[in-house]
């Protein structure tokens, strides 16, 4: 008995040391948070009806906020991913101090592209009539 429980100690194995960089942690932290935000879990789960815009079709079927459709996620996604893409860079752009130019190069880009977002993601709402 003692044997086996000495042999089972000594038995080694292989050992993987692959960790993600903090880069890449972050990363997909974020992604998951757009996903959670933008409503791919009701995508998932409803299946929502994917409209094609026409005159009697319109983008956003159901008023109100109990139901939407796959465009507005998508569209409310993309919305998303351009005003954290905006803050990275307004972000990066404090990297660049010896270049003056292209810091403000960089954080112009990114306020415009945070404004964009929140002016779109405000929009969406609108049109959904809340």
């Amino acid at each position: 008995m003692f044997k086996v429980v000495k042999k089972i100690r000594e038995l080694r194995f292989p050992s993987v040391s692959f960790k993600p960089s903090n880069s890449l942690i972050a990363f997909f932290l974020v992604v998951v948070a757009i996903f959670i935000l933008g409503g791919g879990v009701y995508d998932i789960m409803e299946k929502p009806i994917s409209v094609l815009p026409t005159p009697s079709n319109p983008i956003f079927y159901y008023p109100g906020m109990t139901d939407q459709t796959l465009n507005e996620s998508l569209i409310f996604i993309l919305f998303l991913i351009m005003g954290v893409s905006g803050g990275y860079l307004s972000f990066r752009s404090t990297r660049h101090a010896y270049r003056p130019r292209e810091a403000r190069m960089l954080l112009a880009i990114g306020v415009t592209m945070m404004i964009i977002a929140f002016i779109g993601c405000e929009t969406v709402l609108a049109w959904k009539g809340v």
